[in-house]
């Protein structure tokens, strides 16, 4: 019983994240069905918050989590540069916290959406005024 329960939980978490992040922008190809992740691809979104690594930076500052997709390819020696990485506008997101804090995450990922789409700028000058 517990376990239905607890699959029923993270499955209706899942599906909100799996409504809610391309209503923003964000597309989910692949839907999840043993894992509480979301592996979501950011390639639609306005530069420079479609490199994940921008995205995570941006998403820190509205205190919001996920994981770059560039540290999950497979990179031994770092042979490949760090732009030529297929996993550049990729992230992965964790629908294991708390409803209130998807629920937040995803309305605090829409601001930053939106401001990003009215004001584009390239990786590389976004990384030269960030630091």
């Amino acid at each position: 019983r517990d376990t239905w329960a607890l699959q029923r939980h993270f499955k209706m978490k899942r599906d909100f994240l799996l409504t809610e992040l391309p209503k923003i922008g964000i597309t989910v190809k692949w839907e999840p069905t043993a894992t509480f992740y979301i592996w979501a691809d950011l390639s639609a979104l306005p530069a420079p918050i479609n490199d994940c690594l921008c995205f995570l930076e941006e998403c820190v500052k509205h205190n919001v989590i996920c994981v770059p997709g560039v540290f999950f390819d497979i990179n031994p020696r770092e042979i490949r540069h760090l732009k030529q990485s297929k996993c550049i506008n990729f992230v992965r997101f964790s629908y294991g916290p708390p409803m209130r804090n998807l629920t937040k995450g995803v309305e605090e990922m829409g601001k930053m959406i939106s401001y990003w789409r009215k004001n584009q700028m390239t990786s590389s000058d976004y990384a030269r005024t960030s630091m």
